[in-house]
C-alpha cells in the first residue's frame, strides 16, 4: 500500500465534509452536502476525470479485446454526478457468476475488482404494510397481521426471505484470467495498485456518502462508489421486510381513515405544481389513526395553496376544491376528534373521490 489509513482518511477529507448534511431527525441533507468546498472540490474531480484521454484509450483496448462485453458505467462523469471512480462491468459469455466488476479510482491511486454475490437472509416481517386505496399509496405504520386493521392477515408471509447482493473479492476460476490482464493493463496505464477489503472495508466515521450515514460509509464508498454493498450482509444488518396488503382486507375502521385521507390529499395534490409535473415521487403516511390537529394542519396548507394555485387542474377547479376545503373542515370542527371519523366525514370524503374532482388516471404522486 502506497498510503496509511490515516493518510487515506486524509484524501476522503478532502472531497467529503465532516460532520455535515445529518440532520436532527437522523436522515441526510444531502443539499447541504452540496454547499461545501469539499464536495465543489468532488465535483471538479469528476469532471477533470471525464476528459483524461488515458481513461479512454483503456477502455477502446479492453473493448477490442474483450468484444461485446464490456459496459461502461461512468457515463455520467462530464455531469459531476456521482463516485469517485471510473466504472465498468466485463460480461463473460456463459459464465454463471455474472459480470466482473472494475473501478478505478481518481482519487487515490488504486483499484478493485469483484463479482457480485446473493445473500438471502430470512426476517420476520416488520410492522408496516403498504396498500393502494383509492389510488393512493399509504404506508402504514401497523403489523400486517393486526386484526383491528388488516381482517384477514396472511400469516404465511410473516417470514420473509430477503435477497441482498453484496461484493465479493473472490472471483470465480472462470473470471480470473480476464481479470489479471484487465489489472495489468490499470495498473500501467494509471500507476495504481489494487486496494485490499481488509484496507476499503474501514469505516469513515464523521462523514455522509449516498444515503450511508456516519458510521456506515466505508472506504470504499468514498475513494470508488457507494453503490455497492462492500461487505456480506448479517441478519442484524438486514432489516424486517415491509409487506403489501390488498384492499380488500383491510378493515372497515382502516378504510374510513384511509378514505379521508384520499380525499385530503387529493386536494392538496391537485394544486401542487411538484406533483402534476411529475418530480416528487409522494406516498402517505399513516399510523392508522386519525387525528383532528394532522387534518387542520394539512387544511390550512390547502387554504395557502388556493390562493394562487399554479396548477391548471387547480385553477380550473378552484371554486370545486375550494367548496370541497369548506365542507371538510366544517366536519372537522364538529368533530371531537377521539376514535374513528364519523360517518358523515366518510361519506363526504367518498362521495369527493367519486366525484373525480381530482382525476384518478392522471400521474398522481404514489
Amino acid at each position: 500500500m502506497k498510503h496509511s489509513i490515516d493518510e487515506l482518511l486524509g484524501i476522503v477529507y478532502c472531497y467529503y465534509p465532516r460532520g455535515v448534511g445529518l440532520t436532527n431527525d437522523g436522515d441526510i441533507d444531502v443539499q447541504l452536502c452540496k454547499k461545501t468546498e469539499e464536495h465543489a472540490r468532488l465535483v471538479s474531480a469528476r469532471i477533470r476525470a471525464s476528459k483524461d484521454e488515458r481513461w479512454h484509450s483503456m477502455l477502446r483496448r479492453i473493448a477490442e479485446r474483450f468484444p461485446g462485453m464490456l459496459m461502461n458505467h461512468s457515463l455520467h462523469l462530464p455531469t459531476g454526478g456521482w463516485d469517485g471512480c471510473y466504472s465498468f462491468t466485463i460480461n463473460l459469455p456463459g459464465s454463471a457468476s455474472g459480470p466482473i466488476w472494475f473501478h478505478v479510482s481518481f482519487l487515490a491511486p488504486y483499484y478493485i475488482v469483484h463479482s457480485l454475490r446473493t445473500v438471502e437472509i430470512v426476517k420476520q416481517a416488520k410492522d408496516l404494510f403498504a396498500v393502494e386505496f383509492r389510488d393512493v399509496r399509504f404506508l402504514v405504520h401497523r403489523s400486517p397481521f393486526d386484526p383491528s386493521v388488516v381482517s384477514r392477515p396472511d400469516d404465511s408471509r410473516r417470514f420473509v426471505a430477503v435477497r441482498k447482493n453484496y461484493a465479493s473479492f473472490d472471483l470465480s476460476p472462470e473470471a480470473q484470467p480476464c481479470a489479471e490482464w484487465i489489472s495489468r493493463d490499470i495498473e500501467a496505464t494509471f500507476g495504481c495498485e489494487r486496494m485490499p477489503p481488509e484496507i476499503g472495508t474501514v469505516l469513515v466515521p464523521d462523514v455522509t456518502a449516498g444515503l450511508g450515514l456516519p458510521g456506515e460509509v466505508r472506504l470504499y464508498d468514498c475513494l470508488f462508489s457507494d453503490q455497492h454493498t462492500w461487505v456480506k450482509p448479517s441478519p442484524h444488518d438486514v432489516p424486517g421486510p415491509g409487506v403489501d396488503v390488498g384492499a380488500s382486507n383491510l378493515t372497515d375502521s382502516l378504510v374510513a381513515v384511509l378514505t379521508v385521507l384520499a380525499a385530503l390529499y387529493g386536494i392538496a395534490w391537485a394544486l401542487m405544481p411538484e406533483v402534476q409535473s411529475g418530480s416528487s415521487y409522494w406516498v402517505v403516511t399513516t399510523d392508522g389513526v386519525l387525528r383532528k390537529e394532522e387534518v387542520a394542519k394539512a387544511l390550512a396548507k390547502i387554504y395557502l395553496l388556493l390562493e394562487s394555485p399554479e396548477t391548471p387542474r387547480g385553477i380550473a377547479a378552484k371554486r370545486e376544491l375550494e367548496a370541497a376545503a369548506r365542507e371538510l373542515a366544517a366536519l372537522v370542527a364538529s368533530w371531537d376528534g377521539e376514535g374513528e371519523p364519523p360517518a358523515a366525514m366518510v361519506a363526504w370524503a367518498s362521495s369527493f373521490l367519486d366525484s373525480r374532482i381530482v382525476d384518478p388516471d392522471s400521474e398522481a404522486p404514489s
